[in-house]
């Protein structure tokens, strides 16, 4: 049982991208920058109810980014690494997940977990 949970995403935030960045190498190399640099932040949000365990999330994750996209599988285990390191640090456990890709006018790459730990 936890007694406190938190929700945190992370993104590659594609909306912001410059337009200058084109063609398939500037892109992956835009996209593992931003793997390499983002964070994972506390957000409100609804709960992510999409992946029951961290390792469902992160093969879906990959069989979008390398498998639809085929840009190198550094760019899903960069912010997977982060999440299993503040997971480990925090005493955290991971309770669901959800995973979204980019989608042209509606929302930019995310990863959107719950964590929960037990306060006692």
């Amino acid at each position: 049982m936890t007694d406190h949970s938190v929700l945190l995403r992370s993104s590659f935030y594609e909306h912001s991208w410059d337009e200058s960045i084109e063609g398939v190498e500037a892109m992956e190399a835009e996209l593992l920058r931003r793997a390499a640099e983002g964070e994972w932040l506390e957000v409100v949000d609804d709960e992510p109810d999409e992946f029951a365990t961290f390792d469902e999330l992160r093969e879906r994750a990959e069989e979008v980014v390398v498998g639809e996209w085929e840009m190198p599988v550094e760019a899903v285990r960069l912010p997977m690494d982060k999440l299993r390191a503040l997971i480990a640090e925090g005493g955290w456990t991971f309770m669901a997940g959800e995973f979204a890709d980019f989608e042209g006018h509606h929302n930019d790459t995310e990863f959107l977990v719950k964590l929960g730990r037990s306060l006692s």
